[in-house]
């Protein structure tokens, strides 16, 4: 049995790889036999990562231009008539338009026969049907191509605990229809992705667990970290939010208030004997968030006051799980940075720039302490923090009881669909329905009017 497992992956981003490692490591419980391909954005950083082979989900992947480079002294004929096309103003972007259609036509060949070769294929991880990173021709495009694709081929097509939106564009909305529209089977990470997609016309039954990555086996890692006599350490996740290098809405002043806003709370914790890390779960848009940060701090106090900031971003899950352990606190702005902090039972307060964290929250029980990243006072930040550390015993007793509840659906939910008849999905069986019935009531007992147009 072959199955194909996609996300949008591959560029440092911590949170998918730590959902597709839970996944995989499932997906080979179950089906020891199964060979497992990946399709990502890197698909070697896939195969490095995963130690599967992968393919790319569009034409163009990082190390591909390697093996275009023809003659070095540029006498390839097809790169003698781009060059002179490209200084012909009118010819210019037609050529574009026609390398770009010819490539893509090129890539739908080649993976339609690698679809071919497949048994089912497994739409997975987070933000899997959102146009938030460059509009419907990037995620919501791609997915209805290898969805469309995969049901030319004849073979089983599942989403699995996806996240969406946001969806604005018409177009976006049409893909992420007719996606879902020839699937055999759609689970969503919440409830609000699950009214999302039925507001834009989604009719298929579908099913609400939680994110994959709560299936991750953590027993391996400390979940209280050590006394030490210099103070306990929190651990701040920065967000690269609305950094014109990297963030889809671009603006600099909103960027540097945000830094500047942690950069005080930062010199705050510091004067009450905190330690602080500062640490990262996505390289690809974090970076230059954690090393300006850094700066911010370094100019107005010494390295002893500062002591260890952190080094640069964990290249691992291991190693990031492993950092984490090692906190007391956590502030983060990143969805599996709450997830992480579930996870290892860390009392965390979350800045937010998008619904899914709130909603993350929020169902977990501790939406007092998310703030929006844009609007929120150091004083407001200051005041969660100091709540969240005089109710860190019940937060820690709170996460222990949800992920272990979110574990068990995610196992019973992995065992009817990677299982039964090899992954033929049973008929609404008692433990869907019995999964179904605990986690809506779970939902439906936190529910919050708070708008989600924040991110739309």
């Amino acid at each position: 049995m072959k199955i194909g497992l996609l996300d949008h992956m591959g560029y440092g981003n911590l949170g998918d790889a730590a959902t597709q490692e839970s996944l995989i490591a499932n997906l080979k419980m179950r089906l020891p036999d199964a060979e497992i391909i990946g399709f990502s954005l890197n698909p070697d950083d896939t195969r490095k990562r995963h130690n599967i082979p992968s393919y790319s989900i569009t034409y163009w992947h990082p190390g591909l231009d390697k093996l275009r480079t023809g003659d070095a002294n540029g006498s390839d004929p097809q790169i003698q008539l781009r060059s002179v096309l490209k200084r012909i103003p009118i010819f210019s972007p037609i050529a574009r338009f026609t390398q770009h259609l010819l490539r893509e036509s090129v890539h739908i060949v080649r993976t339609f026969k690698v679809l071919r070769s497949l048994d089912s294929l497994i739409i997975a991880g987070g933000g899997q049907l959102s146009e938030l990173w460059r509009g419907p021709w990037s995620h919501p495009y791609n997915i209805f191509k290898f969805s469309l694709l995969a049901r030319l081929a004849g073979r089983k097509l599942l989403f699995l605990n996806v996240g969406a939106g946001p969806l604005r564009a018409n177009l976006s909305k049409v893909f992420v229809r007719s996606s879902l529209h020839v699937a055999e089977y759609v689970s969503l990470r919440d409830v609000e992705s699950q009214e999302l997609i039925q507001q834009i016309g989604v009719r298929c039954k579908t099913y609400v667990f939680p994110d994959s990555a709560y299936a991750l086996d953590v027993s391996g890692y400390n979940s209280v970290a050590a006394q030490r006599l210099s103070g306990p350490v929190v651990g701040i996740n920065p967000l690269g939010f609305c950094d014109p290098r990297i963030w889809p809405r671009k603006d600099p002043l909103i960027y540097s208030q945000y830094l500047d806003k942690l950069a005080e709370f930062s010199r705050w914790l510091l004067s009450l004997n905190y330690r602080i890390r500062i640490f990262s779960s996505d390289a690809s848009v974090d970076v230059y968030a954690m090393d300006e940060l850094k700066e911010r701090l370094r100019s107005d106090l010494s390295p002893a006051e500062l002591g260890d900031l952190g080094a640069r971003p964990s290249e691992r899950v291991k190693d990031l799980l492993a950092d984490i352990s090692e906190f007391d606190f956590i502030v983060t702005s990143k969805f599996h940075g709450v997830v992480f902090s579930h996870l290892l039972e860390k009392p965390v307060v979350a800045l937010s720039y998008h619904r899914k964290i709130d909603d993350l929250m929020r169902i977990v029980g501790h939406q007092e302490y998310c703030l929006d990243i844009e609007s929120f006072d150091v004083e407001d930040l200051k005041s969660a923090f100091a709540a969240v550390v005089t109710n860190s015993q019940m937060l820690k007793s709170k996460f222990r009881q949800a992920t272990s509840a979110y574990f068990n659906a995610l196992k019973e939910q992995f065992d009817t669909v990677f299982v039964s008849e090899k992954l033929q999905l049973q008929s609404q069986g008692r433990r869907v329905a019995r999964n179904q019935a605990v986690l809506g009531s779970l939902v439906q007992s936190t529910r919050s009017p708070r708008s989600d147009e924040r991110s739309r």
